[in-house]
């Protein structure tokens, strides 16, 4: 028995595949195992951290909407303890402008200290706009302390260097203590958070190369058969994408139970 995780993310479907536990699949060699050390902890929570942010950036942000970069003068550069209170300012007053529209704004939010100590902040936020305004107009006239550079999202639906950037930059000022928030980035309430479905699989082991069901294609470069370097055990993960021109409501995750697949 193996346990087979499914992510789904718009078109596409994250799948996962690992053993329980230590005890592995009954009859399988098992290669040597390796012990934690604190790098090892701290690179495997960097990989989960990124992979939940990129996630959660997929579900809601695409095309046209923005990745914003607010910088200060030299002479308005916040402290360490100032800079969370100078963007939540900034963030509520964003969203009471999006309210007085009935929009309903939605950001991921990040803290940067440049190499000569300039505080910045990176934000990804849905682009609105109408005939009277529009987000950036609202982005340029609110903040007051330096310059905005707005960028439009790209239409790939991958967003996984952004994401790795926003997780590295912000756990290197948690671990020089140069920030005082709890979390790493600041995240809107409102977002879609990436649900993981689990099933036990009874079958010994699976395919290298995985079963695609009908009206899905097996994304390239995503298959990864590899060994869990600490449990000794192999793994497997790869990405099927719907193809176009078929049924949006595939229910695959309920329909499909391809056993040992």
């Amino acid at each position: 028995m193996y346990i087979k995780t499914s992510c789904e993310i718009h078109d596409k479907i994250e799948i996962e595949k690992h053993y329980p536990g230590r005890f592995g699949a009954p009859g399988m060699p098992r290669e040597k195992k390796k012990k934690k050390t604190p790098e090892d902890v701290a690179r495997q929570n960097y990989w989960r951290r990124c992979r939940e942010l990129r996630r959660t950036m997929e579900l809601n942000f695409g095309a046209g909407d923005f990745h914003v970069t607010l910088t200060c003068r030299k002479d308005e550069r916040p402290s360490k303890e100032e800079a969370s209170k100078v963007i939540r300012k900034f963030r509520d007053e964003l969203r009471k402008a999006y309210k007085k529209q009935g929009w309903e704004l939605k950001y991921i939010i990040t803290c940067e200290t440049g190499e000569r100590g300039a505080v910045h902040w990176h934000m990804i936020v849905n682009n609105m706009h109408s005939s009277t305004t529009s987000t950036s107009t609202m982005i340029n006239k609110l903040w007051k302390l330096g310059r905005t550079y707005i960028s439009p999202m790209d239409d790939s639906g991958d967003y996984k260097l952004l994401a790795e950037y926003i997780v590295k930059e912000t756990n290197r000022r948690m671990e020089n203590e140069e920030t005082i928030e709890k979390l790493s980035y600041m995240i809107s309430r409102n977002l879609i958070r990436p649900k993981v479905k689990e099933e036990k699989v009874r079958a010994r082991s699976w395919r290298k190369e995985p079963t695609v069901p009908p009206g899905w294609t097996l994304v390239p470069g995503s298959l990864v058969n590899g060994v869990n370097k600490f449990t000794g055990w192999p793994y497997q993960h790869y990405t099927i994408r719907k193809e176009a021109g078929t049924d949006e409501d595939s229910g695959y995750l309920h329909r499909h139970k391809h056993k040992g697949t």
